[in-house]
């Protein structure tokens, strides 16, 4: 089992959320649709949620962002309850492939204007 965290200060995030170039390169229009309109009191916070996921997937596949995976490859959308599920494309996908990782779990919480994310996948072939 391989096992990843992040932590993002919202407040110093909220440039990247309210920057519309931005978004439009970190976030899928999924993302996006779920977090709510720009300037809104809790769109930073969702995004920054998404962001820190994202970081911690990477922290998983031992990459960063440019080294064969890009910022759209991990999506991150809530479920009908809330709870964030992560679907990986491109690069990700392969490089977890590569690294022999089964599906991604994870979770965010917010406290204050930190977000914290972690990120959990098992190995293919091992329990």
């Amino acid at each position: 089992m391989k096992i990843a965290v992040d932590l993002l200060s919202v407040s110093r995030f909220s440039r990247v959320a309210e920057h519309r170039r931005y978004r439009g390169l970190v976030f899928t229009e999924a993302e996006l649709a779920q977090a709510g309109e720009p300037g809104t009191a809790r769109h930073a916070e969702r995004l920054a949620g998404r962001f820190c996921v994202k970081e911690a997937v990477c922290k998983l596949l031992g990459r960063g962002f440019g080294q064969g995976l890009r910022w759209r490859d991990i999506e991150v959308i809530a479920d009908e309850w809330g709870a964030p599920a992560v679907t990986l494309h491109g690069g990700a996908e392969r490089l977890a492939d590569a690294v022999g990782l089964g599906d991604v779990a994870v979770s965010i919480t917010h406290q204050v204007d930190l977000v914290v994310a972690v990120a959990a996948a098992v190995r293919k072939g091992t329990s």
